[in-house]
């Protein structure tokens, strides 16, 4: 995923940091509340927590920071923005100079901009599944996308860095894709958009996820749209390659740690196998080579960006030509 110049460096330099380490975290996935204001029909979250009130204090959040070294915070959920002092957890997580990827349905967005403060370390990210049809009924909240769209407006017009998120689904058509990243380019300004499939494990319905081969012809089609328009995909040029089905990678599980109110999660931020009560314990406690397609038959189509972006991360970091590719990518 492209971050700014800033925190590219940052990452970079961690990673050197890091040889010799068998297995480090890249992002903190943060879920401070596991409740949220909506209910998307592909949302695993909600069948695996339903009606779950568990929240971390402000205190646990950022001592997860401090116990975990990764240079990036992405502070997701539940939604963050109904969790109360998540200002101050966003605070606490610049002043430890971490990268922070603050995730949002965005309907209490516009609300809420008051009490943070821009800064080139915070990104929001505004979930965003497609055009007004499509989005509005995933989301199953009609009229999401207006104020979704309107929040990314106005936290633009006040300095904030914004990107979107967007999970495709079987019933996502590309067309519908390509038309929302023209218009988040063209007409509405955005710093980059982040795009990945809807994945099938064992919290999803079969009927709104696709196989491999059904993502890998979606992204083909999406790859060529974006270069020939340049649109801002925030996806690495290696996870490019495996959404395409050109290049195979490993899963890397542990790239991307997950702690929510009920400890430290693993295997990954969409499995749940096991709860840790410390980050060390986690690292430790966890059967790693268990996990990843060709080992577990619910990893089997997944493509998360969670577990196969650090896998890009390290394939780049191993190779002088893919590390010229990636920042040439990076300044781009």
């Amino acid at each position: 995923m492209k971050f700014p110049l800033r925190s590219t460096v940052q990452i970079g330099r961690y990673v050197v940091s890091q040889k010799g380490v068998e297995r480090y975290p890249l992002v903190l996935m943060l879920e401070p509340t596991l409740g949220c204001n909506i209910a998307c029909i592909g949302c695993g979250k909600i069948r695996e927590y339903e009606s779950n009130k568990a929240r971390l204090s402000v205190q646990e959040c950022l001592d997860s920071g401090v116990q975990c070294p990764a240079p990036v915070v992405s502070i997701c959920g539940g939604e963050p923005l109904i969790f109360k002092g998540i200002e101050e957890v966003v605070d606490g997580f610049l002043d430890m100079r971490k990268s922070i990827q603050l995730c949002t349905n965005a309907l209490r967005l516009s609300d809420m901009l008051d009490r943070f403060t821009p800064n080139p370390r915070l990104t929001w990210v505004i979930h965003l599944d497609g055009m007004r049809e499509i989005h509005d009924y995933v989301c199953n909240y009609p009229g999401l996308w207006d104020v979704a769209i309107e929040a990314i407006r106005e936290a633009r017009s006040r300095g904030f860095r914004v990107t979107t998120n967007t999970t495709i689904f079987k019933e996502t058509e590309v067309g519908d894709v390509v038309e929302m990243m023209r218009f988040l380019e063209k007409e509405v300004g955005i710093d980059g958009m982040l795009i990945a499939p809807g994945y099938q494990y064992s919290q999803i319905d079969p009927n709104l996820t696709m196989t491999r081969a059904e993502h890998e012809d979606k992204f083909r089609r999406i790859s060529v749209e974006a270069r020939k328009h340049g649109y801002r995909w925030l996806a690495s040029p290696i996870y490019q390659e495996l959404l395409r089905g050109e290049r195979m990678l490993p899963c890397t599980p542990w790239g991307s740690i997950t702690r929510n109110p009920y400890g430290w999660k693993g295997p990954c931020y969409l499995l749940t196998d096991a709860i840790f009560p410390t980050y060390e314990a986690l690292m430790d406690g966890m059967e790693w080579e268990r996990y990843g397609p060709g080992n577990d038959p619910r990893c089997e189509h997944c493509a998360i960006h969670c577990g196969f972006e650090p896998s890009a991360t390290l394939a780049t970091t191993s190779s002088v030509k893919e590390t010229v590719r990636s920042l040439a990518w990076t300044l781009r």
